[in-house]
């Protein structure tokens, strides 16, 4: 099954979105020549000047203002995370070494007993 799709140009950017022929029409966003129409909505293919390209629909070409953002308010309820001191990551770290050195020399009386 094919589909002749003819190219169109110069078309009235009043017509009707359910009157408008699948084909190359002017682009209403107003970004490049021509846009797509596939018949239920405009698409992303896009030609300008005789190159083809992709173009999303849903992007603005024009900028809009932001606003200055606000700092956000402090949760006053919220619970603080707990920190351990670091002088605790070093005291475990010791108490780790000594009880891997007890295990292996535990481990090696038990082998040569």
């Amino acid at each position: 099954m094919s589909v002749t799709l003819k190219a169109v140009r110069g078309d009235d950017p009043t017509t009707d979105d359910d009157m408008r022929q699948v084909g190359w029409h002017a682009d209403p966003f107003g970004r490049h020549s021509q846009r797509w129409w596939d018949g239920g909505g405009w698409t992303e293919k896009i030609r300008s000047e005789g190159t083809y390209g992709l173009d999303p629909v849903g992007i603005d070409s024009a900028p809009v203002a932001i606003p200055e953002p606000t700092p956000a308010q402090p949760i006053e309820d919220a619970l603080f995370p707990i920190k351990r001191p670091k002088i605790a990551d070093k005291i475990a770290m010791f108490v780790a070494c000594v009880v891997f050195l007890a295990l292996v020399a535990v481990f090696v009386v038990a082998l040569t007993a």
